[in-house]
């Protein structure tokens, strides 16, 4: 005997007027749920509300598209940070520059692929809220001064300007 006939029999047994022979009533909802004060409730309407609230369009890209271009700016930015630490950081006290480039290149990986996720305009809409402002004026700072003293300082000024700015990007990061 399958469970579909076994639950058939005991729906026919506690109901006398039967079920009509099936083992799932559609009138009656999904068995584990409770449908009550559901009675607008339907898949169709949920899928709907969900699609409303994603854009359709960005960049030129459907959903789709957009999420196979943030799992690859997502890997990009683990390979970026894999290389901050695994070898930018054992070398930080010979090449800072190394750690910096790497580090500043996995978090505008990082937030390239949310941007795109989101959309750009509604991602940086986010990062400047008012209760964010701060925040992203110090870490975008960081960013570009770190990548500006890499490209053009060298030497022990370098060095040690090099550090601070990754020690500033570090610490707005963390906070």
């Amino acid at each position: 005997m399958s469970f579909g006939q076994w639950y058939a029999e005991q729906q026919a047994e506690a109901s006398p007027e039967g079920s009509g022979g099936s083992w799932f009533d559609t009138e009656q909802g999904l068995p584990l749920f409770n449908t009550e004060g559901m009675q607008n409730f339907s898949f169709d309407s949920m899928k709907q509300s969900m699609e409303a609230q994603m854009p359709k369009k960005i960049l030129g890209m459907g959903y789709q598209q957009r999420f196979k271009v943030f799992c690859a700016l997502l890997f990009l930015s683990a390979l970026f940070f894999s290389l901050a630490f695994f070898v930018g950081l054992p070398m930080i006290a010979i090449k800072p520059p190394k750690f910096a480039l790497s580090f500043t290149c996995g978090s505008l990986t990082f937030m390239g692929s949310f941007g795109i996720m989101k959309g750009p305009k509604e991602h940086l809409a986010s990062m400047f809220t008012a209760d964010r402002m701060f925040f992203t004026t110090i870490y975008f700072g960081s960013m570009l001064l770190t990548l500006y003293l890499t490209f053009t300082k060298g030497g022990v000024q370098g060095y040690v300007l090099v550090l601070t700015a990754s020690g500033i990007q570090l610490a707005a990061l963390s906070w």
